[in-house]
């Protein structure tokens, strides 16, 4: 604002009234002198006339007969000018004879001025230093379009999977089935990893032009993945969920002969219990699931699947066991990575259920079931931090389906040998005359054929030398090329074994 003030010497009792200036374009600072002879509170001298002359002498200001005050704020909004020095036909419109003190006016209030029939240069703003550096051009307004542009917007992956298929050894999708079925009785939640190879196909890239599709003559390729070894870490677990540590000592050693095998980790396992996950659970991942796999697509790559076990009822009201293979959407592993899913803090995935974890105590019992009832991570929904759109609408619990990318499911024969009893389960126990058993059962085959087992490699880790195991298992790899492994480990397998 123009702080305007009189140079010269002011006279005895004259004093620097300021006034607001109010219009349809901002508000101005006005001071005008004012003479208090009697050195009383009350201001009797200045008169609306001497505000107007001053108004005209500012920068900002306007000609006195194109001014129009008032001390009512509605003054503003009229659709026509009366002026101040027309006939007041307008109660709140004043007069130019009229004092301040008469008006009730002092110092620091605010009068209202329209000035229709003129334009006035309104003083110029301080912009912050902050403003003046953000990029933007300050007053800049946005459009409805590039709001939107900016809001994140939920939608399904229309392009579909990543993999083409992802095909189960026979063998190890049945051990896994038939103990969490058998002797787990689908009770509770049990977590393996996929170790298999990958094989890409060139298939012919379609286009849908006119309602048809033709051959655009691109060709691109698609990978299929060969799921032979599933391997169950150690691992705590109840209804709703398996706890594993990812990097401890045998997962690494586990790591380390599957890659010597010739695999690589392409995936996860796991089953859905049949506990009662709440009325909303007709997703077929709950929330805590969809963020774990978009842990793990975001750590292992675009091409890592999710293989769900469970059970459903048939026609003949008989429980069958199914397996279903899935990925979640780009947007959904984005949206994990950029922090927009409520999270526990130390598994990265949705908090876990309370329910889950309950000790029994009666209040915290009572607090997680007041808990539960606002939001079940096993519900069909996932719960976001910050509000997304969702067909149009602000939410912030979406509907799993939207993240969900269905995977076609295959069978094959797998390179790996079964039979060995699988690590970490409660029964049957491993010991060295499973390894003699193996041997013995295989006749026919090489040495390197008979030990192709990973599980069998694995237990070989706890009587032998891991480095010597990791090379033996390189030499089952080389098997089919009339590689074989060398007579040194043979004698010391052989011992282990109890065979003469």
């Amino acid at each position: 604002a123009n702080h305007h003030l009189f140079a010269k010497k002011k006279k005895k009792n004259e004093r620097i009234m300021l006034l607001r200036i109010r219009t349809r374009d901002g508000t101005e600072r006005l001071h005008i002198p004012d003479f208090d002879d009697d050195e009383s509170t009350t201001l009797t001298t200045t008169k609306i006339s001497d505000v107007q002359k001053r108004i005209a002498e500012e920068a900002w200001g306007v000609p006195v007969d194109a001014q129009s005050l008032s001390t009512d704020p509605t003054h503003l909004l009229l659709t026509t000018t009366i002026t101040t020095t027309t006939t007041n036909t307008t109660n709140h419109i004043l007069g130019p004879e009229q004092t301040l003190s008469a008006l009730g006016v002092r110092d620091g209030d605010i009068l209202y001025m329209r000035y229709d029939t003129v334009e006035r240069r309104a003083t110029k703003s301080k912009i912050p230093f902050a403003t003046l550096h953000s990029g933007k051009p300050f007053g800049e307004t946005r459009t409805i379009e590039a709001m939107i542009s900016e809001q994140t917007r939920i939608g399904r992956q229309e392009e579909g999977p990543h993999v083409a298929s992802v095909s189960f050894c026979g063998h190890a999708a049945n051990a896994f089935q038939s103990y969490v079925n058998n002797t787990l009785g689908f009770r509770q939640s049990r977590f393996g990893w996929l170790y298999g190879t990958k094989t890409k196909k060139k298939t012919s890239k379609k286009t849908k032009e006119k309602g048809k599709e033709e051959e655009s003559g691109e060709r691109v390729a698609t990978t299929e993945l060969f799921a032979d070894v599933i391997y169950e870490p150690k691992q705590t677990g109840n209804a709703f969920v398996a706890r594993f540590d990812e990097d401890d000592e045998e997962s690494q050693t586990a790591e380390a002969i599957a890659r010597a095998m010739g695999y690589e980790r392409i995936g996860c396992v796991f089953n859905q219990s049949d506990a009662d996950r709440g009325d909303e659970s007709v997703s077929a991942m709950s929330a805590h699931e969809v963020t774990l796999c978009a842990k793990l697509q975001a750590k292992y790559g675009k091409e890592f699947v999710a293989v769900i076990v469970m059970q459903f009822e048939d026609e003949n009201e008989e429980m069958q066991v199914t397996f279903e293979a899935f990925q979640v959407s780009d947007q959904c592993v984005k949206l994990y990575e950029e922090g927009f899913f409520e999270l526990d803090e130390e598994s990265g995935v949705a908090k876990l259920p309370p329910s889950s974890s309950s000790s029994g105590n009666g209040e915290e019992e009572k607090e997680n079931k007041e808990s539960m009832s606002s939001f079940s991570n096993w519900g069909s929904h996932t719960k976001m931090v910050k509000p997304v759109m969702v067909e149009r609408k602000d939410v912030t619990e979406v509907d799993n389906d939207f993240w969900l990318v269905a995977v076609p499911i295959k069978d094959h024969a797998g390179t790996s040998q079964s039979g060995f009893p699988i690590e970490n389960r409660l029964h049957p126990p491993q010991n060295v005359d499973d390894i003699r058993s193996a041997i013995k059962s295989r006749p026919g085959s090489s040495y390197a054929e008979k030990l192709r087992d990973f599980h069998l490699l694995l237990f070989l880790c706890k009587q032998m030398d891991k480095n010597d195991v990791v090379a033996i298992a390189k030499s089952t790899n080389d098997y089919v090329d009339g590689g074989d492994v060398s007579e040194g480990y043979k004698v010391l397998i052989d011992a282990i074994a109890g065979i003469s």
